[in-house]
């Protein structure tokens, strides 16, 4: 379909091909079949069934399904260590000595066929026997003289097994384990480790800071294999009450389950959340697609769904500029899509679902608010387009529109927020979720990017619906490509307009909003730390069309006068 699928099947699945021959037939039976290809065939035209006949010829082996899987299909290799049996020997009648004898079972679990080595690892000597890997079910018998501490299948990775997570048997102090040992290391945050056979965690300390709980202390593990699944997050925190009047002293946690290998499917992740932290529990549940037309160009598509439960239990730690006392069961469906056209990149989102919001004694009791509804819907379209003018500059243009609708209010965590992120997607960060916390402390403004955009306004305006566009135009002042903390640095102009839709919901009664409007300078940085890159925002939104309204809150202001944010996320 491009030459970058044709790269790889020729050039990089050819060397791997050849290796697998080399595998399957040995070192001396290859540099033979080379041989005799080469006399026989010199000068002359060739194709595949000559040269299996001369491999099958010299080898002795019928190579039928290898050439068939190596050349003609995708199949996946999976083979997993099954039961395993180890017992005695005794010395037998020629006077060998005794010994132990260890019966594994190789499991084929995918389609590839392919040999297996089968190690047993003793306490002083190493065994090696290998099966033929045809069958779904095989057993191999090896002897050592010492006893038997470890079973591996391949683990000299051979076979392109994708799957080495279920290779292995091993002797532990309380029982056998069938999986790897971690690789645990100190975590940076910035630069993860990742392991072809065996799963990586990564331990780092936490330490954060807000209103309710003061100084917050924990740890954090993460996991992954291969850079691609267990992508898995334990993080375990207790807020002390130092530093605060708040004395709120709470245990709290987030589990993260990403990806586990026994639901692979070609583009396709998982991810489930459980948590309990700084006021807030639930859960959420989410499954994407993605796929592309093309490796090296095309469109790249992607779609899913999203089920999150979240429900408030502590309003210490919640600021009542973002959340009505009530908890929220959302469903929501999205789609998107990226291509390139010419010189402009382009890209969309759309965003469709409903949910319910609830509470025990009833919402109107629990919040004071006769007109807020319990079912609601919301939608939004995202789209955006980027392109270069000249050599060092760039236009990129933004468009959104949302609405969060039902007979009546919605409650204020699930309405459209005009300034920047909503309530739940702020929610990860522990510098932004708390009253507070590190990036929401007064006179410190940062701009989370999401809905309206509109950066000079105060991120608690929200709105049953909004239609925005924001523009910006960026002129390269720095490249270095290979630099790292100041890899690229650009001064940008921009402005943002929205109108809104329906009831619009202010932090005072300050009456319904409809045009709403920004404009002011501001310089990107790029960085790269370890293997994480970011961006480093500076915004100064010098005009605002509605100075009571602005970020900095200052009722006094004027439309025209210095105001700042800052984030670590590009704009979009």
């Amino acid at each position: 379909d491009d030459f970058a699928s044709y790269n790889t099947s020729i050039y990089t699945r050819g060397e791997l091909f050849f290796h697998q021959l080399r595998y399957i037939v040995g070192d001396a039976a290859l540099g033979r079949i080379m041989h005799t290809y080469y006399d026989r065939w010199q000068l002359k035209h060739v194709d595949e069934a000559a040269f299996r006949a001369v491999a099958e010829e010299v080898s002795g082996q019928d190579l039928s399904g290898f050439f068939a899987q190596g050349l003609h299909g995708t199949a996946l290799v999976d083979y997993a260590v099954g039961g395993v049996k180890i017992s005695r020997t005794n010395a037998g009648a020629a006077g060998g000595s005794a010994g132990w004898q260890t019966r594994v079972e190789v499991r084929r679990v995918a389609e590839g066929r392919i040999p297996v080595e089968v190690w047993v690892i003793g306490e002083s000597d190493t065994a090696v026997v290998r099966t033929d890997g045809q069958a779904v079910r095989e057993w191999a018998t090896i002897v050592t003289r010492s006893r038997p501490k470890e079973v591996l299948l391949d683990p000299r990775l051979r076979t392109r097994d994708w799957n080495m997570l279920n290779n292995v048997w091993r002797r532990s102090w309380l029982r056998p384990v069938r999986s790897p040992k971690f690789e645990n290391y100190a975590d940076t945050w910035f630069t993860e480790r990742v392991a072809r056979d065996h799963r990586t965690r990564g331990i780092s300390p936490t330490v954060w800071y807000n209103d309710a709980g003061g100084i917050t202390l924990g740890f954090r593990t993460r996991e992954n294999y291969f850079g691609r699944f267990e992508e898995n997050i334990n993080q375990q925190n207790y807020s002390t009450g130092w530093a605060t009047d708040g004395k709120a002293k709470d245990m709290d946690f987030l589990m993260r389950l990403r990806n586990p290998v026994k639901l692979q499917h070609p583009g396709m992740s998982q991810q489930l959340d459980l948590y309990d932290i700084e006021g807030r529990f639930g859960a959420s549940l989410a499954l994407d697609w993605a796929r592309r037309d093309h490796l090296g160009y095309g469109a790249r598509r992607n779609w899913g769904v999203q089920l999150t439960w979240l429900q408030p239990d502590d309003f210490r730690y919640l600021d009542r500029g973002y959340y009505d006392d009530a908890g929220t069961v959302e469903l929501e469906l999205h789609t998107g899509a990226q291509d390139r056209r010419g010189p402009w990149t382009l890209a969309s989102e759309l965003r469709g679902g409903g949910g319910l919001a609830y509470n025990k004694r009833g919402l109107a009791a629990a919040t004071g608010r006769t007109a807020l509804d319990q079912f609601y819907g919301r939608a939004s379209l995202t789209t955006t387009a980027t392109r270069p003018l000249g050599t060092h500059a760039g236009l990129r243009l933004r468009f959104f529109t949302a609405i969060s609708t039902s007979g009546d209010q919605t409650v204020k965590q699930r309405q459209v927020y005009l300034a920047g992120a909503d309530p739940l997607e702020q929610f990860t960060s522990p510098f932004l979720r708390s009253n507070g916390a590190l990036f929401v402390r007064p006179d410190l403004y940062y701009q989370a990017p999401g809905g309206g955009m509109l950066r000079g306004f105060d991120p608690h305006l929200s709105a049953e619906g909004v239609v925005a566009l924001n523009v910006e135009i960026e002129r390269m002042l720095l490249s270095r490509p290979k630099a790292k903390l100041f890899r690229r640095v650009r001064l940008a102009a921009f402005g943002d307009a929205g109108h809104t839709i329906g009831d619009s919901f202010t932090p005072s009664s300050g009456g319904q909003l409809r045009w709403l409007a920004d404009a002011g300078v501001g310089v990107r940085a790029d960085h790269l730390i370890g293997a994480t890159a970011f961006t480093t925002r500076l915004d100064l939104p010098l005009y605002v069309s509605r100075p009571t309204l602005a970020q900095d809150r200052d009722p006094g202001s004027d439309r025209v006068g210095f105001r700042w944010t800052f984030a670590f996320q590009p704009s979009w």
